[in-house]
């Protein structure tokens, strides 16, 4: 008890010193300071610095904390239990498969784990599980759209039998129909079609049970159909290969057959928001071929053609399917490469650098050799991707001001 008055005499004799109002607040500061001085232990502050240590860095780099009113005020901004399980019941819809009754079971039980304490959910674990269930429902989901693909095709090959079996031999129709009802009531279905397709199949052979007792009457009907039969499916075939190629002009440059401009907007929407839920961290890599307007003036255009070909060739070569190239204008392209330690990027254009210099860019006999200047900044870095992509673009621009054939990362480094 002795301790206390020391502490608190001395507390006001120095607030009174420093010529401090003795406030609540700036007693506490200063009787922890004096306990500090005499070595007392209090509770109160051993509580204080407990909740203190239990802060997040960024929570303790944002705000001054020196008293209980300070914690509690850090504290008031964290996301509330009731919110955090409304965010995890919605991953829940997000994540539920389209008919996968083990996987979704999983998935409840981790959800069911998560809502007994929701804050578990920023865990690295908890993100790992996320990302798992999240590929595991894709693959189902595509596992599901093939078999019930297959299914289909058996029945309409199947029909597109029964039709060329009726008109091509007539004689044995009977027969080619009962053999084909048998086939239709013992094909394999996948589980995945069980519920819908089922019905089908069931509703097919009672049909050809009936067209069986009237084949021989309604012979130039089904031909009728055939006919119809088989020019919708042409339709259908032709209208699915314009659809292909419509779509693939789109999104594809037709010069050098990597993303244009559009598709690579529609792409960095995608892996923006796997950054911003999954923390998948990437890089921006703008490139430019050097002196290519001498390479245009010099040898034409047809062969700036063939170098800008040629050049998005390797890069599309050298780049994951999970990554991203694109032609972002002229002799400029733009690549997003996704990765988990920077030294694979730097892996990456190394590797670029090396096929482009020991490639001989050959056009009517005449060797050119390319080769180019790039920027590059990790995302991670800045606080939008818009900051992100500038800086790169600018670290590009400072590569070209400095002589060309160079790349240069956003910590200042150079290849």
């Amino acid at each position: 008890m002795g301790k206390i008055k020391e502490l608190t005499k001395n507390t006001l004799f120095q607030l009174k010193e420093e010529n401090l109002p003795t406030t609540p607040e700036n007693y506490f500061i200063e009787f922890k300071n004096q306990a500090q001085i005499s070595d007392v232990e209090i509770a109160e502050f051993e509580l204080f610095n407990k909740i203190k240590e239990a802060l997040t860095p960024n929570e303790i780099e944002l705000s001054e904390i020196n008293t209980f009113n300070h914690l509690a005020i850090i504290l008031a901004k964290r996301v509330n239990e009731e919110e955090l399980k409304k965010l995890i019941n919605i991953f829940e819809e997000i994540l539920k498969p389209f008919s996968d009754l083990e996987l979704s079971q999983k998935i409840e039980e981790f959800i069911l784990k998560i809502l007994e304490t929701p804050k578990n959910i920023i865990l690295d674990e908890s993100i790992n599980m996320l990302k798992e269930l999240a590929n595991k429902r894709v693959d189902s989901d595509r596992k599901i759209l093939k078999d019930k693909t297959n299914d289909i095709i058996k029945l309409t090959s199947l029909m597109s039998r029964y039709f060329d079996k009726t008109l091509s031999e007539s004689e044995n129709s009977g027969e080619d129909i009962l053999k084909i009802k048998d086939e239709l009531i013992t094909l394999n279905m996948s589980e995945a079609s069980q519920r819908e397709l089922k019905v089908v199949q069931t509703k097919l052979v009672a049909t050809i049970h009936k067209i069986e007792n009237s084949i021989k009457t309604n012979c130039k009907i089904i031909n009728d159909h055939k006919i119809q039969f088989n020019s919708l499916n042409e339709q259908i075939r032709k209208l699915q290969e314009e659809l292909s190629i419509a779509r693939e002009e789109k999104e594809t440059d037709f010069l050098t057959n990597v993303f244009n401009r559009r598709a690579y907007h529609n792409e960095i929407e995608k892996i923006e928001k796997n950054y911003s839920i999954f923390n998948n961290n990437y890089a921006i890599i703008f490139y430019d071929i050097d002196h290519f307007k001498k390479i245009n003036d010099t040898y034409g255009h047809t062969c700036g053609d063939s170098v800008l070909k040629n050049f998005a060739g390797i890069l599309k070569s050298l780049t994951r399917t999970e990554d991203v190239i694109a032609r972002y204008g002229g002799e400029e392209f733009i690549a997003l490469i996704n990765y988990e330690k920077e030294e694979e990027v730097l892996g990456y254009i190394k590797r670029v650098k090396k096929a482009i210099t020991s490639t001989n860019f050959i056009y009517k006999e005449e060797t050119i050799h390319i080769k180019f200047s790039a920027g590059i900044s990790y995302r991670n870095k800045y606080d939008s991707y818009s900051d992100a992509k500038k800086r790169a673009d600018e670290l590009l621009y400072e590569a070209k001001s400095k002589g060309r054939d160079k790349i240069i990362f956003d910590n200042e480094s150079e290849i």
